[in-house]
């Protein structure tokens, strides 16, 4: 009983973390990173134990999600992706204590302690391959806070290193991270409002699941779009893939919109959509400005559901290695895009830190999430990265 007591609590703490956590307070999401150090001198298998229940927590709303994306499948598949997924995640943690005792033969230990936290996190969660389905990471509490909440996550992983004699000093630097990131994410999320002028458009139109639904869905959108125009606005974002595959009928449909554009060239216009490729699609945005469009790609679509490289036939185009920058010029305005499913990830949006974007789109279309806290923890995790990029997020989701 001991024993199993003894495997058990890492992973209580762990589930315990991710359940407060996301989606309301993920600013509590990085104390499973400074905890690490502290169940891993207990055992090697505790660090494993907590990133296990921390993701199984987190991730849970995948059981209903992937049960109405394919209904056929039911709940078998939704708790094989859950608990698939949540081990996959969970694994690099295996190895905590082999890579420790590595970097402590050449380290102090609280820089080796931060080495490999470090190391086996960003595996997990934030490089592909696992990069590319690592979603709900801890370190998207950290980022929330800026490059700040990073640097006081690491001292904290430092200093619960140090073991127990340092538990005063380390209980003291875990309280002010935790702390500091909650002030810090209230204190930065009050200032992320669009500019004005710049509307997100939500929708209710639900699963589009054949070419009619699409063409009366752009039909009814190209409407509301240019009573927007018309009204004045400046910046027009629709929500993912909601005009459908890009072809000529649905050019056609747009087209109203793209003359609008080329007669009032201060207004753009943001169109989901999916653009024929190969003998698949891309994920993108259609830019409409000056009577032009511009295709903007996404480049990493949902895994399974969207990309499946073993039926080329109608799956998204993969390519998280892309040299060019998910950015988009709206006049003197530099605006970064993250589409849907790339909100949840780490990897594409690390690539526009460098890029410094002046505003952050999010298109998305959670239709399938609802009811679920996918939506919730989507949002939650654009928030952050608007937060650390320092600039307004502009959401439009379907649901």
């Amino acid at each position: 009983m001991k024993r199993v007591t003894h495997h058990l609590s890492p992973f209580l703490i762990g589930t315990a973390i991710g359940w407060f956590a996301w989606p309301h307070a993920i600013w509590l999401a990085p104390a499973a990173l400074v905890v690490i150090p502290v169940v891993a001198s207990r055992g090697w298998v505790g660090p494993f134990l907590l990133m296990l229940g921390y993701h199984l927590a987190t991730t849970w709303g995948l059981i209903h999600g992937t049960a109405v994306f394919f209904p056929s499948a039911g709940l078998i598949l939704g708790l094989a992706f859950w608990a698939g997924s949540s081990l996959i995640f969970a694994l690099p943690y295996l190895f905590y204590s082999r890579i420790f005792k590595q970097a402590i033969s050449l380290l102090p230990a609280p820089f080796a302690g931060v080495l490999t936290t470090v190391f086996l996190s960003a595996i997990s969660t934030i490089l592909p391959p696992l990069g590319i389905i690592g979603w709900t990471s801890p370190w998207l509490g950290a980022i929330s806070v800026g490059w700040t909440g990073v640097m006081l996550v690491l001292l904290g992983i430092a200093f619960a290193t140090l073991g127990r004699r340092e538990a005063a000093a380390g209980l003291a630097i875990g309280l002010g991270t935790t702390a500091t990131l909650w002030a810090g994410s209230f204190a930065l999320g009050a200032g992320s409002h669009a500019p004005a002028g710049w509307v997100g458009v939500n929708t209710n139109l639900g699963h589009l699941d054949s070419p009619l639904s699409y063409i009366e869905a752009s039909m009814r959108l190209e409407r509301s779009t240019l009573v927007l125009l018309h009204r004045g606005v400046h910046v027009v974002l629709l929500p993912e893939t909601v005009a459908g595959p890009w072809r000529a009928g649905t050019e056609a449909i747009w087209r109203p919109v793209v003359r609008w554009t080329a007669a009032h060239r201060s207004q753009t216009v943001f169109v989901g959509t999916f653009v024929p490729h190969g003998r698949g699609y891309i994920d993108a945005l259609i830019q409409i400005h000056e009577g032009q469009t511009h295709v903007l790609p996404d480049y990493i679509p949902v895994p399974f559901s969207m990309w499946h490289p073993w039926r080329p036939e109608g799956s998204f185009r993969m390519a998280p290695f892309s040299q060019k920058p998910e950015i988009a010029t709206v006049g003197a305005v530099r605006a970064g895009y993250l589409i849907c499913y790339e909100q949840l990830l780490m990897w594409p949006a690390l690539n526009l830190a460098f890029q410094r974007p002046q505003i952050l789109l999010a298109p998305a279309n959670d239709w399938w999430a609802r009811g679920t806290d996918i939506p919730a923890i989507q949002r939650a995790s654009a928030k952050a990265w608007g937060a650390f990029l320092g600039v307004p997020v502009l959401f439009a989701v379907n649901r």
